[in-house]
């Protein structure tokens, strides 16, 4: 689990997102985030999926360990700009 949780640290840090506002598109709030980041074992399911979904709306693709690597994210390109956070209304002044 605890590379589960690595991986979605990485996700957000990728896309420029705070915890604060993952935790908005998520729906959960910034503490789920910081105890998944933290690798915390007391974080239901639930809220781990929210946070990848999330994730996954904003353009990260989640890769599969494999023998020679652990488990991974890469970004698509977006076709709405150059911050994939304005799409969903964050980041902007």
């Amino acid at each position: 689990m605890s590379e589960i949780m690595r991986v979605l640290r990485a996700a957000r840090a990728l896309v420029g997102l705070s915890q604060a506002e993952l935790a908005e598109l998520s729906g959960v709030s910034r503490q789920i985030v910081v105890r998944i980041e933290n690798g915390e074992n007391n974080v239901l399911v639930e809220a781990i999926e929210k946070v990848r979904r999330a994730l996954e709306q904003q353009g990260v693709t989640f890769t599969d360990a494999t023998p020679q690597h652990g488990p991974g994210v890469a970004l698509g390109r977006s076709t709405e700009g150059d911050d994939p956070r304005a799409a969903k209304g964050l980041g902007q002044s």
